[in-house]
């Protein structure tokens, strides 16, 4: 099973829609992947990932359906603001400085920089979902692999946002968040592809295919 992950477009954030940017910057994405096979469209139940994700439908043909636990992490105050000094991306420069050295697995939501930051509840919560998600796909984890119960060669999308997405790829392979967040970059309208494979029963890991791809933008 193939599993895109796409962030919304150039974000109008005071009206929960996109720019008029944003409207190029889909129509682009949705040309660009015309062609595309794909059985299952989903995206987030905020304004600017919707309109995004329309783009998509009307190329496919599908239906795009909300999913509210797609939504934007929350952090700080639980607001989600990118400008809150203690959105993950303020906080990471900080946690390194103090520990000299990425936190390994799961130690991050324990470190003193997080205390009373609403960040490792909400990162928590979207993990359990996208294991739920997985499992009705046919997908069910097992430590840090994914155990074939049903397994398919659908291809699905999910249209989202950069923290969710960050946080999401981070768990499917098994990156500290910190470190992901460091290096690995979600931009506007950028494509995420992860697979899901082998036999029927067989355990595996999740394939991380490509990252961040802005092709449909002329940006390689």
């Amino acid at each position: 099973m193939n599993l895109y992950f796409i962030r919304h477009a150039q974000p109008d954030y005071e009206h929960d829609t996109i720019t008029d940017m944003g409207h190029l910057q889909a129509a682009a994405l949705a040309e660009y992947y015309e062609d595309v096979k794909v059985d299952e469209l989903y995206h987030s139940s905020m304004g600017r990932a919707g309109v995004t994700a329309s783009y998509l439908a009307e190329k496919w043909n599908l239906e795009a359906k909300p999913i509210d636990w797609a939504r934007e992490l929350k952090w700080g105050k639980g607001n989600g603001d990118a400008a809150d000094n203690m959105s993950p991306w303020e906080v990471k420069d900080r946690i390194i400085q103090a520990e000299k050295a990425y936190p390994e697995g799961d130690s991050w939501k324990t470190l003193p920089e997080l205390k009373g930051d609403s960040l490792v509840e909400d990162y928590d919560a979207h993990c359990k979902a996208i294991d739920a998600f997985l499992a009705e796909q046919g997908y069910v984890r097992q430590g840090q692999l994914y155990k074939a119960v049903e397994p398919n060669d659908k291809t699905v999308v999910i249209v989202c946002h950069g923290g969710v997405i960050s946080a999401l790829v981070s768990y499917l392979t098994n990156v500290p968040f910190f470190q992901y967040i460091s290096h690995m970059g979600v931009d506007l309208t950028a494509v995420t592809k992860m697979r899901f494979h082998g036999g029927k029963d067989e355990v595996e890991p999740a394939q991380l295919v490509y990252i961040n791809s802005q092709a449909h933008l002329g940006i390689k």
